[in-house]
């Protein structure tokens, strides 16, 4: 009796300890930024696409290096927003907890198949008529665009560490469904030669079954050439920060080559969750929409069959391969639901998250225990940078402003050295460097006529609004 309540004690003192980590309990109000433009890129029909994503941060932290997590939507690669709802939950929880996020829109469509029939007994809301893809190279090539369009905002986000109070070195991502891929696949994905041969160039797509097009799956304008998709990478918002983050979340998402797992850096944490009564992606190993396919249509004969989907491994199967790579693999959580059950899952909600709240808090705990790792604490994270600023208040002068070509910054002989940025106000940054003595002449020129921020010294520093005639 002894023993269990020493057990007891010991098991909740270890959890109280985990629950007390910064950025891991919410306390804070939040506030939000809608349709944020991080760039512009083509689509799969060849047209161009804005990209934007939605902001949400804490009001009243006073933290001047908040962690910052990209989210990921889901819908089969065809559809969704950054409007699922819970996205729109997990991102308010997270700014609560004192987390800058950012929930992002990414590319979406895929070119259809040349051979669609309706049968007697489906219909749109028991299938997706805009999923029949014309082959499985059309999944890579989707997954490949959205993980380039997540880098493009990671990096965005990174330029806006100013604005935001974030800290670049703590960054994470994660998603659901579609949006799980996609983040697996930017967390991990950091070598050219991990680019699939289906994101090359390759032949064009097939004339699409004109029936689809009353379900809105064809653009008007549809380019069916499939040219290379260039590098992992992507080409937007690319110069001074990279996509790397420290952690990954795939929620009923998947991957479908595990081999990225082998890295060239760091190595991200990953949490996993997923339910075995999953029908749309299997939890272990299988092809997507695979049991939904052969389980509840095939059985029936009452909707065409995805055929053309390549194969991935669910949160299960990761997790037996992070397991199987021993030391080498990531450091990682999961929340395997094992209620798989053949034949039987076609009517359940096995493709959700069973307890957002839940789920969320598990995998904030273990991000939490990264940030509080490496060294960010809010509760000092701006004492030194602080006392700079004060002093900064005093000795530093900024003129002209506004200007025309130059800049002059002059400080006190002990702030010789200080790093400055400048920024757009979206947060992209336009130059960086160190004040070269007392009295330095920045050269901006080149820049265009406009308002920008001018931040002196490290971390919080001092922050200037400046304008260019």
């Amino acid at each position: 009796m002894k023993i269990a309540a020493l057990l007891f004690i010991l098991f909740s003192f270890n959890f109280e300890i985990k629950a007390q980590l910064p950025y891991s309990e919410p306390q804070f109000s939040y506030d939000s930024l809608m349709n944020i433009v991080y760039g512009t890129a083509i689509d799969f029909a060849g047209n161009a696409d804005t990209l934007k994503l939605d902001i949400y941060k804490p009001h009243d932290d006073e933290n001047c290096r908040r962690p910052l997590i990209v989210l990921v939507h889901g819908g089969s690669w065809i559809a969704g927003s950054k409007e699922d709802p819970d996205l729109v939950y997990m991102s308010r929880g997270l700014a609560k907890r004192g987390w800058v996020v950012a929930s992002i829109n990414y590319r979406l469509g895929t070119h259809k198949t040349s051979n669609y029939t309706m049968y007697a007994f489906c219909n749109s809301s028991i299938s997706a008529p805009c999923g029949y893809i014309c082959d499985s190279s059309e999944i890579f090539r989707a997954n490949f665009r959205g993980m380039q369009d997540a880098k493009a905002a990671i990096r965005f986000m990174k330029g806006r560490n100013l604005i935001d109070s974030s800290d670049v070195n703590n960054t994470f991502i994660a998603g659901e469904s579609a949006g799980g891929f996609i983040s697996l696949a930017t967390a991990f994905t950091d070598a050219p030669s991990e680019k699939h041969s289906s994101c090359f160039a390759i032949a064009d797509a097939p004339v699409p079954d004109a029936d689809l097009a009353g379900y809105g799956c064809i653009p008007a304008s549809n380019d069916r050439t499939r040219p290379d998709l260039g590098s992992v990478e992507g080409e937007l918002n690319t110069g001074i920060y990279d996509a790397a983050v420290k952690g990954v979340g795939n929620f009923f998402g998947g991957m479908m080559n595990l081999d990225i797992f082998q890295q060239t850096g760091a190595t991200p944490c990953v949490y996993l969750f997923h339910q075995g009564s999953d029908v749309i992606v299997n939890y272990d190993q299988g092809g997507i929409l695979g049991r939904i396919s052969w389980e509840c249509y095939a059985q029936t004969n009452v909707c065409q069959t995805y055929y053309s989907y390549p194969e991935a491994y669910g949160s299960k199967g990761i997790e037996e391969y992070i397991i199987a790579l021993g030391s080498a693999g990531p450091d990682y959580g999961a929340d395997i639901i094992e209620n798989y059950s053949y034949l039987n899952n076609c009517l359940s909600n096995g493709h959700s998250i069973d307890n957002i709240e839940l789920r969320l808090q598990n995998m904030v705990d273990l991000f939490a225990g990264k940030i509080a790792a490496s060294g960010n604490d809010p509760s000092s994270n701006c004492e030194i940078t602080d006392l700079r600023k004060d002093k900064l208040k005093n000795v530093v002068k900024v003129f002209p402003n506004p200007f025309e070509n130059q800049i002059v910054v002059e400080v006190d002989s002990d702030l010789m050295g200080v790093p400055y940025e400048i920024t757009d106000l979206t947060g992209k940054l336009i130059e960086k460097g160190n004040l070269n003595g007392q009295t330095s002449e920045l050269d901006l020129e080149s820049i265009p006529a406009g308002t920008y921020f001018l931040k002196i010294g490290s971390t919080a520093g001092h922050l200037f609004k400046i304008h260019k005639l």
